[in-house]
């Protein structure tokens, strides 16, 4: 008994305050990733597999149109190649009863409808006929009707 006389009596609002301070540290331990049962990580895990999912999407969508420039740049090396061989045996051509390689469109790579057979038969082409091939080869069309015939027969190939 004596020992409990020498305690003095307790200080009730040091003692609830001191209560308060505890509950109110162990309400923040909330944040702590161990004691929200990893709450907080997987919300953070998720928005990073979100973001990893849209880069992904991106660099499909990248790689598929990189893809497809690949493939219009092939058509066009192609077309482009057969214009140029077709060109080269067109160039020693030297009279108008020689035939004429044809040579293809120059967006679809289709061999050209009504191209001429000899170099004769370009002499009666129309402008309409002259523009036409021109525009198929993918040629400007422009200057004057003598100016236009003889840029076709560049076009083509024919250098005489």
């Amino acid at each position: 008994m004596e020992h409990d006389a020498a305690l003095p009596p307790p200080d009730f609002p040091i003692a609830a305050d001191g209560l308060r301070r505890a509950a109110e540290q162990l309400e923040r331990c909330a944040n702590l990733p161990a004691v929200d049962s990893g709450v907080h990580t997987m919300q953070m895990m998720q928005a990073l597999l979100q973001r990893f999912d849209r880069l992904e999407q991106s660099m499909r969508r990248g790689f598929a149109d990189l893809g497809e420039r690949m493939d219009a740049l092939d058509r066009k090396v192609t077309i482009s190649n057969k214009n140029l061989t077709a060109r080269m045996r067109n160039s020693v051509v030297d009279h108008s009863a020689v035939e004429l390689s044809p040579l293809c469109n120059a967006t679809t790579g289709e061999p050209i409808a009504g191209f001429p057979r000899k170099l004769s038969d370009l002499g009666l082409y129309t402008m309409r006929q002259v523009d036409a091939l021109l525009r198929e080869l993918g040629e400007p069309v422009q200057g004057s009707a003598d100016d236009r015939k003889r840029w076709l027969k560049y076009a083509i190939g024919v250098t005489t």
